[in-house]
């Protein structure tokens, strides 16, 4: 198997040299054997290098447990299908399963999205008791549920690859990184822009964006495979104006051992530490729209689970077919 640093060179030598921050983003974070997500299986939590909600409290699972319950009664499903994607270490899917009776679970189907060999190993173990079956797409999973299901996912947007530009004397340039000294380092090329509603606005020059392109492409992708639901997405992020307020250099960062890391040292130790940005929900809605999906305005997770810890810092939208 090619190693994460074959990875990285195979597309430098591929780019002549330059490598798309995306392409960089998708390698660092899910090589299948030496990207952070496959090889950092104790990386989240307290101990770790960051912490999602699940880990601090069971709160989320109950409010998405209820979520559920009133999804499927909306639509009169006896039995149903329920997918989560990027399970992480499946405390979620665990807190999930606890808030609902004998019977209830009966009921439910669950499959779970993960492409990481160690991580699925991992909520093999602490799901062991509960009917659970694993898929390395969303597709694969919708397909297992006839295109029916209730979907739901928590801080896995944000671990897509977003591209990055840059606003340079009135004229859009997008990141690319190569090798200098041995160490990556930015440059900034002409590449044609995805379609984002955050390019029509007025920005100073300098100010650097995030678009989760990849975001739209998974949308696009799962579309043809869903017929009908209802799907919850939970993650950083907001609308642009409350994204980029005063953030004159975007919200790329890297977390390790809890630490934050911002500017060159976002490319340092590629797979030994989570690379993140602000999900853009603007476009979220503007996807979700050209797919004749109905959304539900963004609602802070303070709301949908008031006694989350950290919900301030999240958001929640629901889009439904």
């Amino acid at each position: 198997m090619t190693t994460l640093r074959q990875a990285l060179q195979n597309a430098l030598d591929l780019h002549d040299g330059l490598i798309p921050f995306e392409e960089f983003m998708q390698i660092a974070l899910h090589h299948p054997h030496d990207g952070y997500y496959a090889r950092n299986i104790r990386g989240i939590g307290t101990h770790g290098d960051f912490t999602t909600v699940p880990q601090k409290s069971p709160q989320l699972g109950q409010a998405i447990a209820q979520w559920l319950l009133r999804e499927s009664a909306h639509r009169g499903w006896r039995k149903y299908h329920v997918i989560e994607c990027g399970p992480g270490s499946g405390t979620l899917a665990a807190q999930v399963m606890k808030n609902f009776g004998w019977w209830e679970r009966r009921r439910i189907s669950l499959h779970l999205v993960e492409t990481s060999t160690p991580l699925q190993e991992q909520q093999k173990k602490l799901l062991r008791r509960l009917n659970v079956t694993w898929h390395d797409s969303v597709d694969s999973a919708l397909v297992a549920a006839q295109g029916h299901a209730l979907i739901y996912h928590n801080e896995f947007f944000d671990a897509l690859p977003c591209r990055v530009f840059q606003k340079q004397t009135d004229h859009w340039r997008e990141l690319f990184l190569r090798v200098r000294d041995g160490r990556l380092i930015e440059q900034w090329s002409d590449r044609q822009l995805p379609d984002s509603k955050v390019f029509s606005r007025p920005w100073p020059d300098g100010q650097r964006l995030e678009v989760f392109d990849s975001v739209g492409h998974w949308m696009r992708d799962m579309n043809g495979a869903w017929i009908e639901g209802s799907m919850l997405a939970i993650d950083y992020g907001g609308t642009t104006d409350a994204i980029y307020h005063r953030r004159p250099a975007g919200t790329l960062r890297a977390y390790r051992q809890q630490q934050r890391f911002e500017g060159l040292a976002v490319y340092e130790l590629p797979g030994r530490q989570d690379i993140t940005a602000d999900v853009n929900l603007d476009d979220l809605a503007r996807w979700s729209q050209m797919l004749g999906w109905a959304t539900s305005p963004c609602t802070p997770l303070s709301q949908f689970a008031p006694e989350a810890p950290g919900g301030e810092a999240f958001q929640v939208v629901c889009f439904s077919k």
